[in-house]
């Protein structure tokens, strides 16, 4: 099976690899456009600064020969020849072996005192070396040179072939011996000098370390106003190729954290800082190399230690910027760490407990700004200031929550149920609170569309057992009517159709208020809301049953207001509300009473109230009787569904009116309630 490349993980360990090699070029060209070249491309020994550090290492030599004249050989890691005579003190030779092995100088001299006939050298004994002569010829053999001989100079350095300035520096350098300070012959020309560079720079001094440098940047120079623009351009792209890469795998696009990214950031960089001291370490190392060889190792120590460093730079890097995609920075941070647990011993801190803390703490804060008050005047009033306005900040954010909490238990009570509640808008004590709100409102509004839902399913029952019900029964109600029709002799078997037709009628007029309970209660309805005038529509249900009201004995006495009123309805369903009323009122009313019609006209509303007796007595709550198939005649005699009521209460919240019905001991009251058109 083929592995899959991870791109983007690939590009950014590409990037790692040329950010330090763009950076290092980078650093190179700046301080290439700021060094010294010299112009018509020069070579560093022909340079002013050459002629320097060369001027500068033949003063040395000078001084060292003004410690040697003092006898203070020994001390000063060099040696001297007198006449042709050859050192053979092993314990000096020794000891010069060791100095030069790690503070060598590439310019090599031999210094001449023709007073005292005394010669001075820095160069290492050897059998090439034992005398004057040999070691001249030793110097000489270079290509680069500078000799003081006869009080003339002879060098093949064009700056210095005749420098007035090394004259005076010697002459000043031999001035200053202490010793020799008053002897008449101390001049230049009491000296010989022979110095030279060597040919292969073998040791790691200022004039090779420059001529690296001159080199470097000379042939860099031309280019570095072109480079520039483009490293810093490339750098800049590759740190979005970095950061899209880290974290990234080829297994999975989810951000990976390990054990390293998963500690505090500040024991993080602190690891990472500790590793990088191991690379300092390793660059230390180079220190008191002298030769190439040894500065060539040395550098090689070193790029092993700034690797280190780099490396412990990119653990750490990587590791922010892990925590920074995955957003766990903060949490990772030792201030978040102490916050944690202070809160938590806050919150598990009782309330008065904690009120009392707080208390503490800001009689203590006011004492510490009183002091400063006192001693420095203006830092205290500022401090003051600052204190309670967090003081007020912090009381107000804890009072507004409270508000809130009661707000939404308000509106909890009132039926609102769609309430939610967002934790980050309370304080620490209320957060638990909201969240126990916001459970509650959902228990509520789960449960409510439970009922909802049974009730659905109750009325599509209703209306199905209904349809079923229906269908047989209109055919029981055709054959009953067939026989009537047809005529049976027998006396009793038209008693027993009657009966028949009886039953079945009553049968019927229950499925349709079934039908139209169901459809009531779960608003299957379509309504046509027009303007309807409310006096006529009392007018028109009253004649209708005033027959039956006649029949049972039973009195209309109906008010109603001088003018016409209005409301909005279905003139349909109205209608419907209202004939169940009278419809009830024919049925439970007492015989020989009144019944009470009026229209009460106010700012706002327009109520129709229908009053009257019960023959029945009311032994049941308002409630009760507002539920299907409960009528007021505990026996059931009559011929009443017991869905009326129901029906007509649902179908008057349809057309956005009030239902409502009292009961004062047998006086049954019915009002109908609309907003006034």
């Amino acid at each position: 099976m083929k592995k899959k490349i991870c791109v983007p993980r690939v590009l950014k360990n590409v990037s790692y690899v040329l950010f330090p090699i763009f950076i290092t070029i980078l650093c190179i060209l700046i301080i290439g456009l700021t060094y010294p070249i010299e112009k018509n491309n020069q070579s560093y020994f022909e340079t002013n600064r050459f002629a320097e550090e060369y001027a500068y290492e033949i003063f040395n030599a000078v001084d060292a020969v003004n410690y040697l004249k003092d006898d203070k050989t020994t001390n000063i890691y060099s040696y001297y020849y007198v006449d042709t005579e050859q050192l053979d003190n092993n314990a000096i030779a020794t000891e010069i072996n060791y100095y030069y092995e790690y503070n060598g100088s590439n310019v090599k001299w031999l210094i001449i005192d023709n007073n005292t006939k005394k010669a001075y050298t820095n160069l290492d004994y050897s059998i090439q070396t034992s005398n004057i002569e040999s070691i001249k010829n030793t110097i000489m053999q270079n290509g680069i040179t500078w000799n003081y001989e006869n009080e003339e100079i002879s060098t093949n350095i064009n700056k210095l072939s005749n420098s007035e300035y090394i004259k005076k520096g010697i002459v000043k350098r031999i001035e200053s011996s202490e010793k020799e300070s008053n002897e008449q012959n101390n001049n230049i020309q009491n000296y010989t000098i022979y110095t030279a560079v060597l040919d292969n720079l073998e040791y790691a001094d200022e004039i090779a370390f420059n001529k690296i440098l001159y080199d470097t940047f000379s042939s860099v120079s031309r280019q570095s106003l072109v480079l520039i623009p483009i490293l810093i351009i490339l750098i800049i792209i590759l740190v979005p190729i970095i950061v899209v890469g880290v974290g990234k795998s080829a297994k999975s696009e989810e951000i990976k954290l390990n054990w390293y990214d998963k500690i505090l950031v500040e024991i993080a960089l602190f690891i990472a800082i500790f590793i990088a001291g191991i690379g300092v370490c390793f660059m230390a190392t180079i220190s008191g190399a002298n030769t190439v060889a040894t500065f060539v190792l040395g550098m090689s120590v070193m790029g092993v230690g700034i690797l280190i460093i780099y490396l412990s730079c990119i653990l750490f890097f990587e590791t922010i910027v892990k925590r920074l995609k995955t957003h766990t920075f903060l949490k990772t941070t030792f201030a978040y760490w102490v916050y944690v647990r202070l809160k938590k011993f806050l919150d598990d801190m009782k309330i008065t407990k904690k009120l009392i803390l707080y208390f503490i703490l800001f009689i203590v804060a006011n004492l510490i700004c009183f002091g400063i008050m006192w001693s420095d005047g203006f830092p205290g009033i500022v401090l003051s200031i600052i204190l309670y306005i967090v003081t007020y900040s912090y009381i107000s954010k804890r009072v507004k929550s409270f508000v809130k909490i009661k707000s939404a238990i308000n509106d909890l009570y009132k039926g609102n149920t769609e309430l939610n509640l967002k934790e980050e808008d309370f304080t620490t004590e209320m957060k638990g609170t909201s969240k126990e709100i916001n459970d509650i409102a959902g228990g509520l509004s789960n449960a409510i569309e439970e009922r909802l839902k049974s009730e659905r399913l109750k009325t599509e029952l209703i209306t199905n057992v209904s349809h079923d019900i229906k269908t047989p029964l209109t055919s029981i109600i055709n054959y009953i009517d067939l026989l009537k029709k047809e005529g049976i002799d027998s006396i009793k078997a038209e008693e027993y159709l009657n009966i028949l037709d009886s039953k079945s009628q009553r049968l019927k007029k229950l499925t349709e208020d079934l039908v139209e309970a169901s459809k009531a209660s779960s608003g299957a309805i379509k309504l046509n809301i027009e303007k309807l005038n409310v006096n006529e529509l009392i007018k028109q249900v009253s004649g209708e049953f005033e027959d039956k009201f006649k029949a049972h004995k039973l009195e209309e006495i109906i008010t109603l207001p001088e003018h016409d009123v209005y409301i909005n309805a279905d003139s349909r369903y109205m209608y419907r509300v209202l004939e169940n009323m009278y419809s009830n009122i024919s049925k439970y009313a007492l015989e020989g009473t009144r019944v009470y019609t009026d229209i009460i006209e106010n700012d706002l509303s327009i109520m129709i109230q229908l009053k009257n007796v019960s023959k029945q007595k009311l032994n049941i709550s308002v409630d009760e009787l507002m539920q299907r198939f409960v009528r007021g005649d505990a026996s059931r005699n009559t011929e009443g569904s017991g869905l009326g009521l129901s029906i007509a209460s649902s179908l008057t919240d349809l057309q956005q009116g009030k239902f409502n019905i009292y009961l004062d001991g047998d006086l049954f009251k019915v009002t109908i309630e609309f907003e006034k058109k």
